[in-house]
């Protein structure tokens, strides 16, 4: 149940960086897709690295104090 969690929050990022991108290339005039895609994926794999550092500096803090 924790990895069909921890998926859908992935899509969601993924989706929202991709929503953001393509509304903000559409609004200069042709987005391309391509290189939207490609940095989406990019800055997708960045949030989950940060994403990953955070929870896993919390929890070190939280297991080191108890």
């Amino acid at each position: 149940m924790l990895i069909l969690i921890i998926a859908v929050v992935m899509v969601i990022i993924f989706a929202t960086i991709f929503a953001v991108q393509y509304k903000l290339a559409s609004m200069e005039g042709k987005p391309d897709t391509g290189k939207i895609l490609e940095s989406s994926i990019i800055w997708s794999i960045i949030s989950y690295i940060v994403i990953g550092i955070i929870v896993f500096g919390i929890s070190f803090i939280v297991s080191f104090l108890s």
